[in-house]
């Protein structure tokens, strides 16, 4: 079975997500994932983004780690934002890369590109942000429901969910099987391959980069752009509930500052 590298992390760091990977090895995996197929092609298709890396706006209320109702409210971020109102609440990463460069865990300026190049028809017009906490199923679940709702009123055909991290991916794949089973398709891009495999999400591509950097490099656009037309690719070639696909990128930039 593929490890998940944490060579890049700051000592500390890998022993305690080494030693959580070997517990996720130890579990059973998840059984009966939901499935909807993805109907039609990619170039006719409207892709929603849902973010979980504590995104917010400036004028938005920030998330805390106090985990009041708040913290569960998704925030919506919408496509033309300013960029310097773009803040982040780092659960479990380190955020100096996101910081320099939002692109490399919230890709939308390379989702635009590959708009513009064809691959997919449109994107929907505001970016769904959730910090990743899911200790209260029922305030998570209630904030699903509504984005749910949502996605479903734009005619979303396909959502890409985006975590950055150990927590947040693990609320990913809840995102991700909630959605599915309430009829939307999914495609979850997660640094913690131990963690899906055993979690089963629908559709998730896995890639060896540090936490908080699943694009790589702040500005790499060509690097990010690689990864994203993968990940989104998975929507019409994954034919198996709860397959992970490890993509083919290799870390090559370096420690990952402590945090």
């Amino acid at each position: 079975m593929r490890n998940t590298n944490f060579s890049a992390l700051p000592e500390r760091k890998q022993l305690l997500y080494e030693q959580m990977a070997r517990s996720y090895r130890t579990f059973e995996r998840q059984k009966n994932t939901p499935w909807v197929p993805f109907e039609g092609r990619l170039i006719e298709s409207k892709i929603a983004i849902i973010s979980i890396a504590g995104a917010y706006l400036k004028d938005q209320k920030p998330f805390t780690n106090r985990e009041t109702e708040n913290d569960y409210r998704c925030r919506e971020i919408p496509l033309n934002f300013n960029h310097e109102d773009l803040q982040f609440f780092a659960t479990d990463w380190e955020p100096s890369e996101a910081l320099a460069d939002f692109n490399v865990i919230l890709p939308i300026d390379r989702l635009v590109l590959l708009q513009k190049e064809g691959m997919i028809g449109k994107i929907h017009e505001t970016v769904i942000s959730i910090a990743g906490f899911t200790k209260s199923p029922k305030m998570f679940g209630k904030f699903l429901d509504k984005t749910n709702d949502t996605l479903k009123k734009a005619e979303v055909n396909g959502v890409l969910i985006l975590p950055c991290s150990a927590q947040t991916s693990a609320a990913a794949c809840q995102v991700a099987i909630h959605l599915e089973k309430k009829g939307l398709p999914t495609v979850l891009l997660t640094t913690f391959y131990e963690q899906a495999l055993t979690l089963a999400p629908p559709r998730s591509a896995f890639i060896n980069f540090p936490f908080g950097r699943p694009f790589g490099k702040a500005n790499h656009v060509t690097l990010h752009t690689a990864i994203l037309r993968d990940t989104l690719r998975l929507f019409e070639k994954a034919k198996t509930p709860g397959e992970v696909l490890c993509l083919n990128f290799v870390w090559s930039f370096g420690a990952v500052p402590n945090w």
